[in-house]
Formats: structure tokens, C-alpha cells, sequence
């Protein structure tokens, strides 16, 4: 008899502990987002304090705080880009004020703002850009192209001071002792500002981006690092920096 009673003890505070589970679970959030706007940034004046971007007064880009809990911000030789690892943050869509704002510890101060029209369903960018005060934003659209899971994309947004007026974008996979070497045009004439559209390029093989003067044939002012493109992401290779003293670039993921 005890050992019925203990039996059905135990099944009876299973099912207890079962419900009390259930009832406090943490919901599975795993759904598609139906709308809104898509919107990164990134930090691309060499001379700008660390910043974190507000929409309307609403705090978007974050990272963790310091061990002894001192807000932090996206600067340009740290951290540069949110979010950090790839993707959009969804925001609603619409006409917001854009504002860079230094962390709290360095003064909180304003240092670029500027009005944004985020269209439904449409992913950007905004850009820190500027060698001295007043700093500046610039909003650039990323028109995303269709899902494609043999080949990876890859386009250039020029955002580096002083740069020459045109340079021209061609992407190189290296030579290996099986395949020649292979060139692809990314765009020409891309100015400070300015932007490509995405290219289709072999998800394989080492590749690295060279930026030239009068067309592909004309010398190479910079060399990205090498990368290898991953077959279904997008990239975007940002130039930026000052050519004027040490332009660079660096390649984010898009999706």
C-alpha cells in the first residue's frame, strides 16, 4: 500500500512540475518579421568620437557595457559596424531622425543627425562620415538581391574622404595551380558616396577586391584583404578611411 501511494506520489508532482513548466516557458519567438524597415550602421570617420545611433530618441545600436558597466559605442577602429555579425536591425518604416550620439561617459553629445525616410520593407544603411566637426550621415539602400544558394554577391560603397573622383571596382579570384586567375567588374566611376549594385561571383576560391584608376587596366590605388565567399551570403565591401593619409576597407556581411 505504501508503495502505491509513493508510485502515485511521484506521478502526481511530475504532472505539478510538468504545468508549472509549461506555464512558465519562455515563448519561442521564431517567426519571420512581417514588416517594418531594415537598418545597420557603421562608423566610417577616422576622426569621429565612438557613437551609438537613436532613431527618434530611441536607442538602435548597442553594445555590452564594461565590466564596470560604462556604456560603449561603435567607433572606427573597434567595433565599426551593428549589428556586429551580420544582418539588419527591423525598425518601423517610415520618416525618422537619425541621430550619433556619444556615449554618455564622453558627454552624450550629438555629434551627426539627420532626417530618414525607411521605406516598408527596404533595408539600409546609415554611414558616420566626416573629418571634422560638424560630422554628417549618409543613408545608403541596400537593394537586396533574390536568394541564391550557388553563388554568393558582393557590391562596394565608397565612403572614404579624398578619395579620387571615379575609381573603378573589380573583384579577383585568385589563381590556383587548377583554375586562372578570374576578374569581374563589381562598377565604374564609383565616386565618394557612392555605391555598386551586387555581383554575382563562384562561391569558391580566394578573392580580394581591387579599386582602380582609369578602368581596370589602370593602377591599383587599394587592395581589400582575401576573403572566401560562402555560397547564399551577400556582401558589402566598405570603402572608407582618408586617401589623403590611410584609406582602407572593410567587408561586412549583409545576409
Amino acid at each position: 500500500m505504501k508503495n502505491i501511494l509513493y508510485k502515485s506520489f511521484l506521478v502526481l508532482a511530475a504532472g505539478l512540475m510538468l504545468g508549472a513548466c509549461e506555464e512558465n516557458a519562455i515563448e519561442d519567438h521564431n517567426n519571420p518579421v512581417q514588416g517594418g524597415a531594415f537598418i545597420k550602421f557603421a562608423h566610417t570617420s577616422p576622426t569621429a568620437p565612438a557613437v551609438n545611433f537613436y532613431l527618434n530618441s530611441s536607442k538602435i545600436s548597442g553594445l555590452a557595457p564594461t565590466a564596470s558597466g560604462e556604456e560603449q559605442g561603435l567607433s572606427f577602429t573597434t567595433t565599426s559596424v551593428f549589428p556586429s555579425s551580420f544582418g539588419y536591425s527591423n525598425v518601423p518604416a517610415g520618416t525618422h531622425n537619425l541621430q550619433a550620439i556619444s556615449p554618455a561617459a564622453a558627454g552624450g553629445a550629438v555629434v551627426a543627425q539627420g532626417n530618414v525616410a525607411l521605406a516598408e520593407g527596404g533595408h539600409y544603411t546609415a554611414f558616420l562620415l566626416g573629418l571634422a566637426e560638424p560630422y554628417e550621415t549618409l543613408l545608403v539602400e541596400s537593394k537586396m538581391p533574390e536568394a541564391n544558394y550557388s553563388r554568393s554577391y558582393i557590391r562596394v560603397v565608397n565612403v572614404a574622404e579624398n578619395a579620387p573622383s571615379a575609381l573603378d571596382a573589380v573583384v579577383v579570384r585568385t589563381a590556383t595551380s587548377e583554375t586562372a586567375e578570374t576578374r569581374t567588374s563589381i562598377g565604374n566611376d564609383v565616386s565618394y558616396k557612392g555605391q555598386t549594385d551586387y555581383v554575382a561571383i563562384d562561391a569558391q576560391g580566394s578573392y580580394v577586391v581591387e579599386l582602380t584608376l582609369e578602368g581596370a587596366e589602370g593602377p591599383v590605388v587599394l587592395k581589400s584583404a582575401s576573403f572566401s565567399p560562402i555560397a547564399g551570403r551577400v556582401y558589402t565591401l566598405i570603402v572608407r578611411g582618408d586617401f589623403a593619409t590611410a584609406a582602407g576597407s572593410l567587408l561586412i556581411r549583409d545576409r
